[in-house]
C-alpha cells in the first residue's frame, strides 16, 4: 500500500511553495532562517523548474536543487518535491510544436506561460516520464524528501485540447466507452438536427460550430479530457512509486466551483496518495468565505473523509490574479482554520514569497508569518486513511 502521510513528519506540516530559483542563491540562507522563525516544517519546490533542470535535451543541471534541498534538510525542513511537467522548456516546443494545445476555434497556443500542453501528445508524455524518472532516481532516497508533487493544478489553465492527436485519441476513448458508433449515436441523440455518424472515424472533438453544438458530445469530451489528464498523472505517479517506494505522491486540486469545473475530482481522489487542495480567496467584495467553506467540504468528500492538505492559500496578492489583494496578517490564519476540519494534514500557503521579477511585488522573498496556530501544530487525531481508500 502507498504511504498516505508525508514521510518523516510526526506533526502537521506547515509551510508553502518556495521558488528559490527565482532569487539569487545569496539570499537562500536568509530565506531558510525566516522559514524557521515562522515555524515552517515543509515546503514545495521545483514545480516550475524544468527549463533549469534540463536546459537542453538530455543535458541536466541538478546542482542548484541539490544545494537548496541540502540547506532545507540541514534546517529541519521537509521537502515536497515537484515534477515540473506543467511547464515544458522552450526547446521542447521548438522540437515538438504539435505539443502546444489547440483551442476549439482552431488556434494553437504559443509558448510563454504555463500549462500549454496537449496531454494526448506522445512526445510530451515521453519527456514528462523522463524528467520524473531522473528526479526519482536522484532524490528518491534523500532524507529530506517527504512527498512528491506531480505537475500543478491539472485542468488549469488548459482543460482540453482540440488538435488532430486529441481527435484520434477521443475516437479510441469512444470505442472503449461505447463499443460501436450506433451506441454513440444513441447516447448523443444525433437524430436531432441530422448529426448522425456513420463511423467512429467521422467524429471530431466538439470544435466551434455555427450554433449550439451537441451537448452529449461536449460532455463526453470533458470526460475524455479529464481521463487523459489523469492518465498522465498516473504515469508519473507509477514511476515515482517504483523508484521511491514509501514516499506518497499527490497533485494539487482546485475543488472550488469557481476555480475548476472540468475535473472529476472524485475519480482523482482514488488515484492520489494524499488529497491536497488549493483555494485562492478573491478579495473583491464577494462572499468568498462561503466559497471557501464549500471548497473545504468538497475536498473532504473527495478524500472520502481521510486526512488531506490545504495546499495553496495565499495570504496576499498572487501574480496574475488582479483581485487577490493583501490581507491583514491578523486574518491570515482564517483560511487554514476554516479548512482544518476537511484538511487536517498540512495547512500550506501558495508562494511563500513573491517572485523576484514580479511587478510591484508587495512582500519579501519569504513572508514573515506568525508561528503556526495551536491547531496547525497539533497532531491529527485522524491519522490513518480508511483501508477502503
Amino acid at each position: 500500500m502507498p504511504e498516505t502521510t508525508p514521510k518523516g513528519l510526526t506533526r502537521l506540516a506547515f509551510g508553502g511553495d518556495y521558488n528559490p530559483e527565482q532569487w539569487p542563491e545569496s539570499v537562500w540562507q536568509e530565506d531558510v532562517r525566516l522559514m524557521r522563525e515562522a515555524g515552517v516544517t515543509m515546503v514545495s519546490i521545483g514545480i516550475f523548474s524544468w527549463a533549469l533542470l534540463e536546459p537542453a535535451p538530455g543535458e541536466y543541471d541538478f546542482g542548484w536543487l541539490d544545494r537548496i534541498i541540502g540547506l532545507l534538510h540541514e534546517n529541519g525542513i521537509r521537502v515536497d518535491l515537484g515534477t515540473p511537467t506543467v511547464a515544458p522548456p522552450v526547446w521542447f516546443y521548438r522540437a515538438h510544436p504539435e505539443a502546444l494545445p489547440v483551442t476549439a476555434d482552431g488556434v494553437r497556443h504559443e509558448f510563454g506561460s504555463r500549462g500549454a500542453i496537449c496531454h494526448s501528445n506522445a512526445d510530451y508524455r515521453a519527456a514528462a516520464a523522463n524528467i520524473a524518472t531522473r528526479l526519482a532516481e536522484r532524490y528518491g532516497d534523500h532524507p529530506a524528501l517527504a512527498m512528491w508533487h506531480v505537475h500543478n493544478e491539472y485542468g488549469v489553465p488548459v482543460s482540453a485540447c482540440y488538435c488532430e492527436s486529441c481527435a484520434a485519441h477521443f475516437r479510441r476513448w469512444l470505442e472503449r466507452t461505447y463499443g460501436t458508433v450506433d451506441a454513440v449515436n444513441e447516447a448523443w441523440g444525433t437524430a436531432f438536427w441530422g448529426q448522425r455518424y456513420a463511423a467512429l472515424d467521422d467524429i471530431n472533438p466538439p470544435r466551434t460550430t455555427p450554433t449550439v453544438g451537441n451537448p452529449g458530445q461536449a460532455l463526453d469530451y470533458r470526460r475524455f479530457a479529464d481521463a487523459t489528464l489523469r492518465e498522465n498523472f498516473c504515469m508519473e505517479r507509477d514511476i515515482l512509486h517504483r523508484l521511491a517506494p514509501g514516499v506518497p505522491v499527490t497533485t494539487n486540486f482546485m475543488t472550488a466551483l469557481s476555480q475548476c469545473d472540468s475535473i472529476d475530482y472524485w475519480a482523482w481522489g482514488r488515484e492520489v496518495d494524499i488529497v491536497t487542495n488549493d483555494h485562492y480567496l478573491i478579495t473583491d467584495g464577494r462572499r468568498t468565505h462561503v466559497n471557501l467553506a464549500m471548497a473545504a467540504d468538497l475536498t473532504r468528500s473527495v478524500a472520502g473523509g481521510a486526512p488531506g492538505s490545504s495546499w495553496s492559500t495565499p495570504p496576499r496578492a498572487s501574480t496574475g490574479s488582479p483581485a487577490t489583494r493583501p490581507r491583514p496578517p491578523a486574518r491570515w490564519p482564517a483560511t487554514p482554520s476554516a479548512t482544518w476540519p476537511a484538511a487536517p494534514r498540512a495547512p500550506c500557503s501558495s508562494s511563500g514569497g513573491s517572485p523576484g521579477a514580479a511587478p510591484r511585488s508587495s512582500t519579501p522573498r519569504w513572508s514573515r508569518t506568525a508561528a503556526p496556530t495551536p491547531a496547525c501544530g497539533a497532531r491529527s487525531s485522524n491519522s490513518a486513511r480508511p483501508s477502503s481508500r
